[in-house]
């Protein structure tokens, strides 16, 4: 009786260990994360920085867990991937991810649920610059002598367009302004937008920039510029209403630049959405804050990023980024 009793027992411990391994392994899998990570085009200053984070943030991760780059979409089309939920993670900037939560234009709806885990990454301006023999050295001048200026912009609904037009409204110009004193407006990609500029076929050029971007590099090497300034009213403005910064590009910046001028500035940020976990959230932002040396080996951009201002954002942290900045005494 005993013996049958014990091998009863047995059978018994077998079973519910082999429950117990089940169980475990159901849970390790549950803990895995398959995350999307917008970004930009490959190549990209932006894809470059997502593949490094990725990694990093991987490595805190369980076993078994993901982290895919999208080469897209950018700026103005990574809050509605997010909003989509076909990205779990974007890079982005202050200015549309403010205009998407409150749907101001590109934003046809609100998305309230971005949530900000990571801010001030890098240093990014908004420069408008004209060819060097245009005879007007500011944008009250362009609109004083209504000057039929041809100007190179980004494409409809990309943030350099969005940025051009806010910025020569500012001074009172609008596109159809500057057509109707008999200039033109084409709305061209970055490389056609350069190249005109060095061909002579367009006068100017406005778009975002970054210290010693190939681009504005090639074009202010072989083509003489000047680079508008933003009065300190049309900075405050723009700071206080779309999260700009007051900014200075400096002198030597690129050839031409020969004082330190007046522009706006901004940097990128690391977005999610409040469907994140405040675990997930948590594990992710302490991952970037504490390796910033690796940021950096691949992304030079991030050499300005300082941890202790991460947080220093007019948006809305995630719950789990929060509680990371509070414990490393970067937020009270």
């Amino acid at each position: 009786m005993m013996v049958k009793r014990f091998g009863l027992f047995k059978v018994a411990g077998i079973v519910l260990f082999g429950i117990s391994l089940m169980c475990l392994a159901g849970a390790g899998n549950a803990q895995a994360e398959k995350l999307s990570f917008a970004s930009f085009k490959a190549g990209s200053g932006w894809y470059v920085m997502a593949q490094t984070m990725s990694k990093l943030v991987k490595a805190d991760l369980s076993a078994g867990s993901q982290v895919d780059v999208l080469p897209y979409s950018g700026g103005v089309g990574n809050p509605m991937l997010l909003a989509k939920g076909k990205a779990d993670l974007a890079l982005g900037f202050p200015v549309e991810a403010g205009l998407a939560i409150k749907g101001e234009a590109p934003y046809k709806q609100k998305i309230p649920q971005l949530k900000v885990l990571v801010a001030n990454l890098d240093t990014y301006w908004y420069v408008f610059a004209v060819r060097a023999s245009i005879p007007v050295k500011s944008f009250e001048e362009i609109k004083a002598k209504k000057y039929p200026l041809r100007l190179a912009v980004m494409p409809k609904g990309s943030s350099g367009e969005w940025d051009t037009s806010k910025v020569l409204a500012a001074y009172g110009i609008t596109f159809k302004d500057i057509e109707s004193w008999g200039g033109k407006v084409s709305h061209v990609s970055f490389p056609t937008a350069v190249e005109m500029m060095k061909d002579g076929q367009a006068d100017a050029f406005g778009q975002v920039c970054t210290p010693g971007h190939p681009s504005w590099m090639q074009l202010a090497t072989t083509t003489k510029l000047r680079f508008m300034p933003v009065s300190k009213q049309v900075s405050d403005t723009f700071s206080e209403k779309y999260g700009f910064n007051a900014a200075v590009l400096p002198k030597g910046t690129f050839p031409g630049v020969e004082q330190d001028v007046p522009v706006l500035g901004f940097a990128t940020l690391l977005l999610t959405t409040s469907k994140m976990s405040e675990v997930l959230a948590y594990k992710i932002t302490k991952s970037i804050c504490t390796n910033k040396e690796e940021l950096v080996r691949a992304y030079k951009g991030a050499k300005v990023f300082d941890p202790k201002k991460a947080a220093a954002v007019p948006l809305p942290l995630h719950p789990g980024a929060a509680k990371y900045y509070r414990e490393a005494g970067i937020l009270k």
